[in-house]
């Protein structure tokens, strides 16, 4: 039998009586969740008859993952010759002797496999969109074994110090931390005083909201004490399982110290919280800025809750490190100076995460070395100068060989992968600058840029993302020109549409592709804003509107706006800016691939468009006129100086994407380039423009090099880096 049959056949018997159970658990276990949480509770158990609710749903799935825990539990009793009855286990789990024996036997799994049957009722089966909502995901174990071991969780200290998960989800990383803590019992010889330990030190602590999770890793915690021969009745494991301090809390609202805290907290959104949770959150935590995503704040938290010398680890996305809602937890960790190490896994794929993702680890003493030990391990594409075999093998590398320097590793045992492998010691920037690290000689070159440039990108241009509409189903995707005839849409309403696709380097290619589209865009520019143009103003396309008005108008933020229409954009940008001459780019690109368009198209929120300021470059080359401004400009962006530039900055994705952001192109160094150099670019860009290869980008990076007074030996450093160019020494 295997852990999704019995989790499937417990739901549907649970489903046929649902009313017992209902009554005996769900005001324990009763979620308030919406009918989009629970798709894949659909989707697993598809053959249900009758229909509940969203919120009946997912309790009914919960219990059917105490069930299926349940069933893991009285398998390792009966293998370890614990005796036990019916009454015992109804104590544990109310309603369990209804389920057939026959469909929940794990008889022929192993020990290992019954751990991973534990592990996987959080994430197995569900879909990533899923475990999106719910900001779940299972850390390998790899991963959690090196995070304890750079905290230093091991038998000399795991019996005498207490430890906290703050999001314990089915158990993973509490599994590793109870083998630890027996160890230690073992090796000082007080196994007799697990109970002591346990129960009333309380030396392993965890939290988790949902109670199911809460009810799973007791029985992980349960079932390593009874597989390492330290409980041997059933009356200990009732105690276990009643006293245990797994508490089904939110880890933000509690107040307990610890020595060490470790875990992988859920990445949640800010719109994915409810308004009340939203103003606890801002008002009790400084790492709440911008559109928040809540792991900021167990990192803020977790140090908070640090004994003095305590250390802190814990796994989440790598955002915070650059993202703009980042700017609150990276002033609070450079404040503290807390931060020892930092692991940024960029695009490794080290497990199947929303997010990419990124190990953080804090000691809440003083010291004078201010330096913080940086690794970034990210995929590459050079000749490969050492192999490992797994993750284990690479975190003993990292930790044990590669003191400083970068190196380039043969990652895998089958599906072989090349990863760039860098450690350095770093400082971490103040007041909340975003944290873009890299070995010594890669910032020294870009420090160098920075101190030669004549000004930045903000300070000639005004970068603006696209439109968004969170409606493009209803706005974007069907506005083809057949579309748009068979409806008759008024003109007023109709643009041509620059997506994402639709730019490459140079150039905007539209009107060839099936996918191009038109957006209906049902807003006017007055006075300098953009407005909704009345319904009655445009009264075919307020007729199609009104058809989708069921989907326009789940938009809350604007269908309950004093101020906005429901049939709005959420965000539109001025008309007057796209009718200008504009360069775009698209918003996640492995490498610089700015386009110019002169034809006044509008463009979607998975683009930028840059248009001109007045600035110190007007009059620097006033000759130039408007075209050969913008072939100039594009031909510095295009460079390859300025996507190293982006690398640096930016935060790699997944496939060696980057984000090119309103924040990160502001940034961008401008050289200083004389008036006759500047003519030259823009007459090559012409020539691209217009279809011509060649040496002529060549020709355009060496001026901009020349322009950042960058030698050989940095060019070389510099084409290595964004993977066009040979590598150099390490």
């Amino acid at each position: 039998m295997d852990a999704m049959s019995v989790l499937e056949n417990s739901y549907y018997v649970i489903n046929k009586n649902f009313g017992f159970y209902k009554r005996n658990y769900g005001h324990i276990y009763y979620l308030n969740v919406q009918d989009d949480e629970t798709k894949f509770i659909d989707k697993m158990f598809g053959k249900v008859e009758n229909e509940l609710s969203a919120q009946d749903k997912m309790l009914n799935y919960s219990i059917s993952a105490i069930y299926t825990a349940t069933a893991v539990l009285i398998e390792i009793l009966n293998r370890n010759k614990i005796e036990f009855n019916e009454k015992q286990i109804e104590k544990i789990c109310v309603g369990f002797s209804n389920m057939d024996n026959n469909q929940t036997s794990f008889a022929d799994k192993t020990e290992e496999e019954l751990d991973e049957i534990l592990f996987g009722l959080l994430t197995d089966g569900i879909d990533l969109e899923s475990r999106k909502k719910s900001g779940s995901e299972r850390t390998p174990d790899e991963i959690i074994k090196y995070m304890l071991d750079i905290i230093g969780y091991d038998e000399a200290v795991s019996y005498a110090k207490t430890i906290v998960d703050p999001a314990c989800g089915t158990g993973t990383f509490v599994k590793q931390i109870i083998d630890r803590f027996i160890d230690g019992l073992y090796v000082n010889e007080v196994t007799n005083r697990y109970k002591e330990k346990l129960l009333e030190h309380k030396l392993i602590r965890a939290y988790d909201t949902k109670p199911s999770n809460v009810f799973v890793t007791k029985i992980v915690i349960i079932s390593s004490l009874v597989k390492r021969n330290l409980i041997r009745e059933m009356k200990d494991v009732l105690d276990m399982a009643i006293k245990l301090p797994v508490y089904c809390r939110d880890f933000l609202c509690v107040g307990d110290n610890s020595d060490y805290i470790i875990g992988n907290p859920p990445y949640i959104r800010l719109q994915n919280m409810s308004v009340e949770y939203r103003k606890f959150i801002k008002d009790n935590f400084v790492s709440a800025t911008g559109r928040f995503d809540i792991f900021t704040c167990f990192l803020e938290k977790s140090d908070k809750l640090l004994n003095e010398n305590g250390r802190m680890c814990l796994i989440t996305s790598n955002k915070y490190l650059t993202a703009n809602y980042g700017v609150g937890i990276r002033k609070y960790l450079s404040q503290t100076g807390h931060v020892r190490k930092l692991v940024d896994l960029y695009d490794t794929k080290f497990f199947g995460a929303a997010v990419l993702p990124a190990i953080i680890m804090c000691e809440n003493s003083k010291r004078d070395n201010c330096e913080v030990d940086y690794i970034g391990i990210k995929t590459a594409e050079q000749d490969v100068q050492y192999e490992c075999l797994n993750a284990k093998e690479l975190f003993d590398y990292v930790e044990n060989e590669l003191t400083c320097g970068k190196r380039f590793v043969f990652y895998g045992n089958e599906d072989k992968q090349v990863f760039e492998v860098s450690r350095s010691k770093v400082k971490i920037p103040a007041d909340g600058k975003t944290w873009n690290f890299s070995t010594s000689d890669e910032n020294t070159i870009k420090i160098k840029m920075d101190e030669l440039k004549l000004c930045s990108l903000a300070d000639i241009f005004d970068v603006c993302v696209g439109i968004k509409t969170t409606a493009d189903k209803v706005f974007v995707k069907p506005m083809t020109k057949n579309f748009i005839a068979e409806h008759a849409f008024e003109d007023i309403t109709i643009y041509p549409l620059i997506q994402s696709f639709n730019v490459n380097k140079w150039n905007i290619s539209w009107g060839n592709n099936s996918k191009d589209r038109y957006i209906l865009y049902p807003h006017r520019e007055m006075d300098g804003n953009m407005v909704a143009i009345p319904l009655e103003e445009i009264p075919k396309t307020a007729e199609y509107l009104k058809e989708c008005s069921e989907i326009l108008k789940k938009r809350s933020y604007l269908a309950e706006s004093k101020s906005r229409m429901w049939y709005e954009c959420w965000v539109p940008q001025k008309l007057s800016k796209f009718q200008q001459t504009k360069i775009v780019t698209r918003d996640i690109v492995s490498n610089n691939s700015f386009a110019l368009d002169e034809s006044g198209r509008l463009c979607q929120g998975n683009t930028f468009f840059l248009t001109r300021k007045d600035s110190v470059l007007t009059s620097e080359y006033l000759e130039l006129n408007t075209h050969q401004y913008y072939c100039f400009v594009l031909g510095i962006l295009n460079s390859k100086a300025m996507e190293y530039y982006q690398k640096m900055i930016s935060g790699c994705l997944y496939s060696q994407k980057y984000r090119y952001t309103t924040s990160n192109l502001n940034r961008w160094p401008v050289p200083r380039i004389k008036k006759e150099d500047a003519i030259v670019i823009a007459s090559y860009v012409d020539d691209l423009l217009a279809g011509t290869s060649g040496e002529l980008e060549n020709a355009i990076d060496k001026i901009v090099y020349d322009a950042f007074d960058l030698s050989e030996e940095e060019i070389l450093k510099i084409e290595s880096f964004i993977g066009k160019g040979k590598e150099g020494n390490c």
